[in-house]
């Protein structure tokens, strides 16, 4: 006989919130403890669709997991009376989360508050900068419920902001409108560009990044999914202690703490035997604009050795700085006439295979793949890479910071030159030429006064 549990939910306050992930997998529900104002996230992954995203949501239960049980000195315990606390039998109503586990909740914040910043602080720093997971649970019918911390807003969502234009197809008289939302930059991103403390945010953004990937690094775990809309922002009003539900206005200052999510499409050696199926990954699961060259031309690229394949991420750290740099999430475009000549001699192919010879015109143009290269290793000298850059015109340092300028809205480019180097160090064709997570931490661009 089933138990049904049932609870008032005057306790709890639902609100819309960021949902980053992707919404083919999940839907994705805010509620808080109106009493302390905590604010959760209910995922639920949508089964229904199939094989592959019931496994995309074990995925991240897994990481979840994993992640927690390192953040809290004895997290293991605390996971273990969690489930105890809904018996399988259960039937699970997700508006009665929070009131039925609140003193199993509370005893996990109080441990989390005593033990967690000793933890990262002294030894784990990176991990402040992950998505807190909370606990998972699954239904009778199959369906995965994930529940994390709310950490804020999407970087895409501050970055950006949206407006609509209509455009008019078939003609003016008989012709149907459409209207296509367009993205443009934020008054935040315009401050992150034009200020001294906009700068500085910009490399604290990315110096947390690198935090966050050095704790999966360090476990052999690529992320796989590194882009804006994984990357969560807390505004913390230093005040009040709290985020801030939306982007910040005026001059006041906030802190400001990144957590990145969506470990859906993350591997580590235990995923890639048990949670992908007999195929292992796919480009399915990868977000093309971030995914580095031998991802797209190599489905086998993850048998490599780890200190290769743990580059992915790095190729994915370099496009979402260039992003920041530019203000638009189009990093790899070309110009319409080159699309139209490539057109020509693509006339026939699929679109997939088209968007692939786009891509790879565009990073031949802003030399990242020069035809004939082969790997040179980075720990062999930077200087003598450097010295065969500035051989060619085309692919000078001067070239490259031209070429960027010219595409920046505001005309600007680069903060500085060392913000340049990182960004083309990282964004190397050959993975084994890339900066590791402890080299790209190590790089001047994140010293106050580097030398030259």
């Amino acid at each position: 006989m089933n138990k049904t549990k049932t609870c008032s939910v005057n306790s709890l306050h639902v609100d819309p919130c960021d949902t980053s992930s992707q919404a083919n997998s999940s839907s994705q529900h805010c509620f808080t403890d109106s009493d302390s104002e905590d604010l959760f996230i209910l995922k639920r992954i949508m089964v229904e669709r199939g094989i592959t995203v019931y496994l995309s949501g074990l995925r991240e239960k897994h990481f979840g997991e994993l992640f927690l049980n390192a953040s809290l000195s004895f997290g293991g315990l605390i996971s273990e009376r969690l489930s105890k606390s809904f018996s399988s039998e259960d039937q699970f109503d997700p508006s009665c989360l929070l009131q039925m586990n609140k003193s199993v909740l509370n005893e996990k914040e109080n441990i989390f508050s005593s033990n967690f910043k000793m933890l990262t602080s002294d030894h784990e720093e990176g991990l402040m900068h992950i998505a807190r997971f909370v606990e998972s649970f699954e239904s009778q019918s199959k369906e995965i419920w994930l529940v994390f911390r709310n950490e804020g807003l999407s970087l895409s969502k501050v970055m950006y902001s949206t407006g609509v234009t209509k455009t008019v197809i078939g003609g003016e008289k008989h012709g149907q409108t459409k209207s296509v939302q367009v993205l443009h930059p934020s008054t935040w991103w315009h401050w992150l560009k034009t200020t001294d403390g906009g700068k500085m945010e910009m490399r604290n953004l990315i110096w947390q990044l690198l935090m966050a990937l050095k704790s999966c690094h360090d476990r052999n775990i690529i992320h796989r999914d590194i882009k804006p809309e994984n990357m969560v922002i807390c505004f913390e009003d230093g005040d009040m202690g709290r985020c801030l539900r939306g982007s910040p206005s005026g001059e006041k200052q906030y802190h400001i703490n990144m957590r990145i999510i969506d470990f859906g499409s993350a591997i580590d050696e235990f995923t890639v035997k048990h949670l992908y199926g007999s195929n292992g990954p796919s480009r399915s699961e990868q977000t093309f604009e971030y995914t580095p060259p031998e991802a797209l031309l190599n489905a086998s690229w993850f048998q490599g050795p780890t200190s290769v394949t743990l580059k992915y991420d790095m190729w994915s750290v370099g496009v979402v700085m260039l992003e920041l740099i530019l203000g638009s999430p189009h990093v790899f475009q070309i110009s319409a006439r080159t699309r139209a000549l490539l057109d020509q001699h693509l006339e026939g192919w699929s679109e997939s295979t088209k968007d692939l010879a786009y891509k790879l015109r565009s990073l031949m143009e802003m030399c990242i793949l020069i035809p004939g290269s082969s790997p040179q290793h980075h720990s062999s000298g930077m200087k003598d890479q450097a010295k065969a850059w500035l051989a060619s015109w085309k692919c000078s340092e001067e070239f490259f910071s031209q070429l960027v300028k010219n595409r920046d809205p505001l005309k600007i480019g680069f903060p500085n030159v060392w913000a340049l180097r990182l960004v083309r160090q990282l964004l190397q064709w050959h993975p084994e030429d890339r900066l590791s997570v402890d080299e790209a931490l190590r790089h001047p661009y994140f010293q106050l006064h580097p030398q030259a």
